[in-house]
């Protein structure tokens, strides 16, 4: 073998002798015969959650226009803030704003 053969550039670097890997990087990404475990590590945990904000924000990127309140079980039904809620509802449903049809009490 030449010295030639002995040397291998890939981008900025330079393989040489037994340093020259014997499959490509495509090849070795392809290869089902290795362990597939990485499909579970964090980074691609980070990409499924990230999939689905991109699924969820194409479903609202759908909706009309509409209010959503979310409350909690604590506040009482005679308290401030209910009447307050309850009359900006009625205020918002006069203007025309769509009401979800699903309203859930804790």
């Amino acid at each position: 073998m030449t010295q030639e053969e002995h040397i291998r550039h890939a981008g900025p670097l330079t393989y040489r002798g037994r340093a020259i890997p014997q499959t490509t990087t495509d090849q070795r990404l392809l290869d089902q015969r290795g362990p597939t475990d990485w499909v579970h590590t964090d980074p691609w945990r980070v990409l499924r959650i990230q999939s689905e904000f991109v699924e969820g924000f194409g479903l609202l990127s759908e909706l009309p226009s509409a209010v959503s309140v979310f409350g909690s079980a604590r506040v009482e039904p005679d308290s401030d803030t209910t009447r307050w809620v309850s009359r900006s509802v009625r205020d918002w449903r006069g203007r025309g704003t769509p009401r979800s049809p699903a309203v859930a009490r804790g």
